[in-house]
């Protein structure tokens, strides 16, 4: 009989494990989750052994919760992004003309956030940048007050006019279909200088990866991600991806503070904004090692054996 799961994340049970899909709702400062306290309530009511997640968590979450979780990659959304886009065999030359890409597609607080001050520093380029949303300025004035206390400081980093608060800015990529929407973006990204990863649920405090970098890296391009707090660390330990540190200072990837974060990384960047499309293209070569092994490490699955290292029971 078929169990009928009252969370909206709860997937199914499979071989004693309950299986949580999608990003959980995110976790609170104290790193605290609903749906994670509601999982291991009901796992161990009926006596399931491990909790499976498109999250790879520290061994905190074990000892906190005193029951195993481990990390199974066909749970994280777009359920086979992370495999499907190994179907990408096209190789386009990096032609650099712009500073920066970032997508923006689903309506919420930390893609608002982002296309705000991507625009307010002068890096939002509509031919570069989507924003498939409308929002308005006490929408942002409001999330900005959820997070800190002189509002007034930080409002300016994301004040916008209301025709680009209104705009809409769609590249027609499909949702969910990550092995044709590389296609419609693979030109926008090895056109840009760097890709600022729009990731799910950025305002959490713990990371999520999900299939987002991955444009970046099977297209060999630089990235950086509006995530939470400690992505960019988590990607390099878990994940076993390098960082692109001859070029950029990742201090602001250890911010808790997700609007402090994110505008220490817009102004980190700035420095590259002003630079020749020369100058960027021989930046790109100080790290093109890294950029190599990025690619690699995906195709060659070797990021499931980093992760092992961490969780033996860790699946496709």
């Amino acid at each position: 009989m078929k169990t009928i799961f009252k969370n909206f994340y709860f997937k199914k049970i499979q071989d004693n494990n309950l299986l949580l899909a999608d990003h959980l709702g995110g976790f609170d400062k104290n790193l605290e989750s609903d749906t994670i306290n509601s999982a291991v309530q009901f796992s161990k009511e009926n006596n399931i052994s491990t909790i499976k997640s498109g999250y790879v968590f520290s061994d905190y979450f074990s000892k906190h919760h005193s029951i195993n979780f481990s990390y199974k990659e066909s749970l994280v959304p777009c359920n086979g992004a992370w495999e499907n886009l190994k179907s990408y065999n096209i190789h386009p030359e990096l032609d650099y003309q712009n500073f920066v890409c970032s997508f923006n597609g689903t309506n919420h607080v930390g893609r608002q956030l982002l296309a705000s001050t991507l625009n307010k520093f002068g890096y939002f380029n509509k031919d570069y940048c989507s924003k498939n949303f409308t929002h308005n300025g006490n929408e942002i004035d409001g999330h900005i007050a959820n997070y800190v206390e002189n509002t007034k400081f930080y409002n300016k980093f994301f004040d916008c006019t209301d025709e680009f608060n209104q705009q809409i800015n769609s590249f027609g990529h499909v949702r969910f279909d990550h092995a044709k929407n590389i296609y419609n973006l693979e030109n926008k990204l090895t056109q840009s200088f760097l890709h600022i990863v729009s990731e799910t649920i950025p305002t959490s405090y713990y990371p999520f990866v999900s299939e987002k970098s991955l444009y970046s890296i099977i297209t060999r391009g630089l990235f950086l991600a509006n995530a939470q707090p400690g992505w960019h660390a988590h990607i390099e330990k878990y994940y076993g991806f390098k960082l692109y540190t001859k070029l950029f200072d990742y201090r602001f990837d250890s911010i808790t503070n997700p609007v402090e974060r994110l505008i220490e990384l817009m102004t980190m960047i700035g420095k590259f904004s002003k630079l020749t499309t020369d100058e960027w293209h021989d930046l790109y070569l100080l790290e093109s090692d890294s950029i190599e092994y990025n690619y690699d490490h995906y195709f060659s699955k070797s990021y499931l054996k980093s992760l092992k290292q961490f969780d033996n029971t860790c699946t496709i």
